[in-house]
């Protein structure tokens, strides 16, 4: 009998503290201790060789790139949740990529690619080049 009720208060402990944990993880406090990178000004970025800026507008980022000494409309980010998920959309092409900025400002994206049948990851990194040569 003495064993059955030790097994049962451990039992019953083990329950509440695991109670805890799972109303400590979804709590809003618990998100709001994460911050996420938002960026506040025109920023330069590379990815491959290409050069792209990022620009802070009314409801989105604008992207643009250089092509041949011409900057041209690359596409949008939007914020999709609470928690810094962008949707990247091209005017270029059809591409639709989901990607984050990162505690650096980073821009890393995902992308399903039809013909290889694959996910790609894209990072487009802040320049700290171009940004000294503005």
């Amino acid at each position: 009998m003495r064993t059955l009720v030790l097994l049962f208060s451990l039992l019953f402990c083990m329950t509440g503290f695991s109670q805890k944990t799972e109303n400590k993880e979804n709590s809003s406090e618990n998100q709001n201790n994460h911050p996420y990178f938002k960026l506040i000004e025109p920023t330069k970025y590379k990815l491959h060789d290409q050069q792209f800026t990022f620009t802070p507008e009314a409801g989105r980022i604008h992207i643009r790139t250089n092509q041949n000494s011409e900057n041209i409309d690359f596409g949008d980010l939007r914020k999709t949740t609470d928690d810094g998920l962008y949707i990247m959309t091209s005017s270029i092409n059809d591409n639709v990529s989901f990607g984050r900025f990162d505690s650096l400002g980073n821009f890393r994206t995902l992308r399903y690619d039809k013909v290889k049948d694959s996910v790609i990851e894209e990072r487009y990194m802040k320049d700290p080049i171009m940004a000294d040569a503005d």
